[in-house]
């Protein structure tokens, strides 16, 4: 099966102009010799979540080091909506599935928290950049989501700008059902996804106070995060879609 994006894709973090010359950091020369597997005189894609998408050729190439020349922008940066999750991390590899797929489906800002019942007490914040910076690559995205520092709950929200409307994805919510409540409901750019074993009591009951949190069922299965946050996404998405 042919690649559907017609080229390998590279974030780098580098001004983009057109006919510079940039040298890449070694772990971007790894990349490109190791896994893209492209050599000299092949083309590329480059973009830096600022400036749009580059089209550029690879004059230089060794295991160590590489030239590229920036040729012609193939995209323009556009303005993208602003999609946020708040999720307690969660265990092993279905960790960074999760923040691979909310990449792919265009997740703005990951706030993770430390909830009563985390699994997790110390996020690896190297690994799940590089996990958003190779998911926004295979995706065609042109930006990278920012992975916020992880804080408790209480904390998170004594910062929180409250016009960012949450759903809260409550599994013990009977009555409200996400897609008729977003129907009606406007301005709501984030959800918030509890960790394995739901919130306990008191941040359940915590987070219902909060005049700007809506708690919504995503149906009548108890679904494991990565699947919540896929699912809640999807739909937040699609309602923002048609507004």
């Amino acid at each position: 099966m042919k690649d559907i994006l017609p080229l390998k894709r590279l974030f780098i973090k580098t001004e983009l102009k057109e006919k510079s010359l940039i040298k890449l950091s070694s772990l971007n020369t790894h990349y490109i010799f190791n896994v893209l597997r492209i050599r000299e005189k092949e083309k590329l894609s480059i973009f830096n979540g600022i400036e749009g998408e580059w089209e550029c050729t690879i004059k230089h190439l060794t295991k160590k080091k590489c030239l590229v020349l920036i040729e012609k922008q193939i995209k323009k940066q556009e303005k993208e909506k602003i999609l946020n999750i708040i999720y307690t991390p969660i265990k092993g590899q279905r960790n960074y599935y999760l923040i691979e797929k909310i990449t792919e489906l265009g997740i703005s800002n990951i706030f993770p928290v430390i909830t009563e019942r985390s699994v997790i007490k110390e996020f690896n914040y190297k690994r799940a950049n590089n996990c958003a910076i190779a998911a926004a690559q295979q995706s065609g995205r042109l930006s990278v989501p920012k992975i916020h520092e992880m804080k408790s709950l209480k904390n998170l929200f004594a910062i929180w700008n409250k016009k960012n409307q949450i759903i809260f994805c409550d599994e013990t919510e009977k009555k409200k059902n996400f897609n008729n409540f977003l129907i009606f409901k406007k301005n709501i750019n984030t959800i918030i996804i509890g960790p394995e074993g739901g919130f306990s009591l008191l941040e359940n009951n915590f987070l219902k106070s909060l005049n700007y949190i809506n708690a919504l069922s995503l149906g009548n299965r108890v679904l494991r995060a990565d699947t919540a946050a896929i699912s809640a996404l999807t739909l937040l998405k699609n309602k923002n879609k048609y507004e």
